[in-house]
């Protein structure tokens, strides 16, 4: 085009900012980076408010996520109401300490506490070297768990479908179980703790007799306890023989698993058996102050 012919021409220059944020991958590492602190933080918290039991709990449970933790607690470490339970409005966690942060201990209660834990490794102790005396068949061992528990050493005789421990329906040992129990009975004898022991049926209704679950499990204990007395110990040994029915499964992903039926003999500490004195005192015996009530026809009606 000729100079000064009179057209306009005009450039677009396309200008291209440097320095730009480059998109947001910046934001997704940020927000990465902040969840894992806030988890670290909130494992820092747990791990200061847990009582010492709490603690064996969640370590059992990473031990074995799936099974039981070698503490004798639930495989859930923390417990927020959603277990895939059928009882959970009634069931009971006997073994849990009381939420809330742990207090801290002085000498005497250290020293108590200790004493506790040296005496339930050596019941633990004698208890697993007197079984493997006896030389009990790999079928009768299965269906047999020692756990150490904050009450002390609790043996539990689980049923099993290809190995049943009562008459179905009833509270008649099968033999095979009733001779164990009778064989186990010296080794209870020889230890001199007091003992508990309960009784529980899985989630299933029974129905027999005008009987129910509750009377099933209490009825299962105290045969329980009759074979221990025939076999040598004392009864004034026996602390406590309760039936807890299926509010408190063993396996608590499946409330109908056999392994819920079960009895359970705790060989108590010095320290949990005083407690549960206290407690059954406090719970079943006279009270301080009796108010004066007047139940005559015409104040009740």
């Amino acid at each position: 085009m000729a100079i000064g012919s009179g057209n306009i021409i005009i450039r677009r220059v396309k200008k291209v900012k440097k320095g730009g944020h480059h998109g947001g991958a910046w934001k997704i590492a940020l927000a990465d980076f902040a969840l894992a602190m806030m988890a670290f933080f909130l494992v820092l918290w747990v791990i200061n408010v847990a009582s010492p039991e709490e603690l064996v709990t969640i370590q059992g449970y990473f031990n074995d996520p799936l099974g039981q933790s070698t503490s004798g607690f639930s495989a859930e470490p923390i417990d927020l109401g959603g277990s895939p339970a059928k009882s959970t409005e009634k069931k009971l966690d006997l073994d849990l300490p009381d939420p809330g942060s742990t207090k801290e201990l002085n000498k005497q209660q250290e020293k108590a506490r200790d004493d506790a834990q040296k005496e339930r490794e050596e019941m633990n102790r004698v208890l697993q070297a007197d079984l493997k005396k006896m030389n009990l068949s790999n079928a009768l061992m299965n269906n047999i768990r020692i756990e150490i528990t904050p009450q002390g050493v609790r043996i539990t005789l689980l049923d099993d479908p290809d190995k049943p421990m009562f008459e179905r329906g009833s509270a008649q040992f099968i033999p095979d179980f009733e001779n164990m129990l009778l064989s186990m009975a010296p080794i209870f004898a020889n230890v001199s703790n007091p003992i508990t022991i309960t009784g529980h049926t899985d989630s299933v209704k029974f129905g027999g007799d005008g009987l129910d679950n509750w009377d099933l499990s209490s009825r299962r204990a105290n045969a329980a306890r009759r074979i221990l007395e025939e076999g040598g110990v004392n009864d004034r040994r026996i602390a406590q023989v309760i039936g807890l029915s299926d509010t408190v499964p063993y396996n608590r992903v499946d409330p109908n698993s056999p392994e819920n039926r079960r009895i359970s003999i705790t060989l108590l500490t010095d320290s949990a058996y005083k407690e549960l004195l206290a407690r059954n005192r406090l719970n079943y015996g006279p009270v301080g102050q009796q108010d004066a009530l007047d139940l005559s026809p015409e104040a009740v009606f």
